[in-house]
């Protein structure tokens, strides 16, 4: 397996991984914290705002540390 096709995966990993804490983070708070969302704004939050954001950083961090440990 090449060194780019490795950085690749990790970068779609941080992606895939990124865009799911929030939501599930959301999940956790209306069903066992008791958080209560009656317009929806918390889940649009976190899948629309707060997702993709985490999901590039996470991404972008994950891509540099494959990047760093098979060079």
């Amino acid at each position: 397996m090449s060194r780019g096709f490795k950085i690749f995966l990790a970068f779609v990993a941080g992606l895939i991984a990124g865009e799911a804490i929030p939501i599930v983070w959301y999940i956790v708070a209306t069903s066992y914290f008791g958080v209560f969302d009656r317009d929806g704004g918390g889940a649009m939050g976190a899948i629309f705002l707060i997702g993709p954001v985490l999901a590039l950083l996470l991404a972008t961090v994950a891509a540099i540390v494959t990047a760093r440990r098979t060079a």
